[in-house]
């Protein structure tokens, strides 16, 4: 739904919003200006919609800061799932290492390729049968329960040191799976489309009681119709930024996972 505006920065596509509402605010407002009664009129009765306007925009506003918040919520939290996945990946690869050198270096391979996957791929595109990131996790899986044939000379004190660094890296594979699977879920969630008709026509609402301030000033009165419209605009296309973390101009950061990659020279290990 905002894959489209994942191309433009955050300092256009915010102004975007508000200068959308403020737009279609101004034109609306001037299309009804001469079918509403003439400003002398208006202003007589200023203090009936003044306070009318006052509790529906005080509604209004409670309900969209609560989700300013929730949704900065959501976002910090899909945040911290990519965070969590670059560690889990890390920490695979670190764990790939210790095993026997053939079985590791094998292991290390698969997972410098799911972490150079992860990092490229669209996060914003629904996940298909065919993700290499879930059949990369799978080959993982499949080697590393296959158990190397022990040395005649291995001692029972590393056979098992190896089991135990071999359960160790499977439990780090099934984080890394479960924070995977998370992420994709995480990826597809947005904004209930009842929520978002319920903000428009609120907003639709707040809008309109301006054209019942009569001002004689053609461009005063433009001017606080559109400082309205675009106040409301800005926030409802935070709100709708911040609800689809994974796209968009505002989105989640990649840095923890091109950290993991340069630190361990994973590219290298991918090839």
């Amino acid at each position: 739904m905002m894959s489209w505006l994942s191309n433009l920065s955050v300092f256009v596509a915010l102004p975007l919003f508000a200068g959308i509402f403020a737009a279609v605010a101004i034109v609306a407002h001037t299309l009804l200006r001469p079918i509403l009664p003439p400003a002398e009129r208006l202003s007589e009765h200023h203090e009936v919609p003044g306070f009318l306007m006052g509790v529906v925009g005080v509604l209004y506003s409670v309900v969209l800061g609560f989700l300013v918040g929730t949704v900065w919520t959501s976002f910090a939290s899909a945040q911290q799932t990519t965070d969590l996945e670059a560690g889990y990946i890390a920490d695979a690869f670190n764990f790939a290492g210790q095993l026997q050198p053939a079985q590791g270096r094998e292991l290390q391979q698969i997972i410098a390729r799911y972490a150079l996957a992860v990092r490229d791929q669209n996060w914003s595109e629904p996940r298909t049968r065919n993700d290499p990131t879930a059949e990369l996790l799978f080959q993982a899986v499949r080697v590393a329960v296959q158990v190397p044939p022990q040395d005649k000379n291995t001692s029972s004190a590393q056979v098992l040191e190896n089991n135990s660094l071999r359960s160790m890296f499977m439990e780090t594979l099934r984080q890394l799976g479960d924070a995977r699977r998370l992420r994709v879920v995480q990826s597809q969630t947005w904004l209930p489309p009842g929520l978002i008709e319920a903000l428009l026509l609120g907003a639709a609402f707040v809008i309109a009681f301006t054209f019942l301030f009569g001002v004689r000033s053609y461009a005063k009165q433009m001017f606080m119709t559109g400082l309205l419209a675009g106040s409301i605009g800005l926030f409802f296309g935070l709100v709708l930024e911040l609800s689809t973390p994974y796209s968009g101009s505002i989105h989640v950061s990649r840095d923890s996972l091109t950290f993991v990659i340069d630190s361990n020279h994973l590219a290298d290990f991918a090839k």
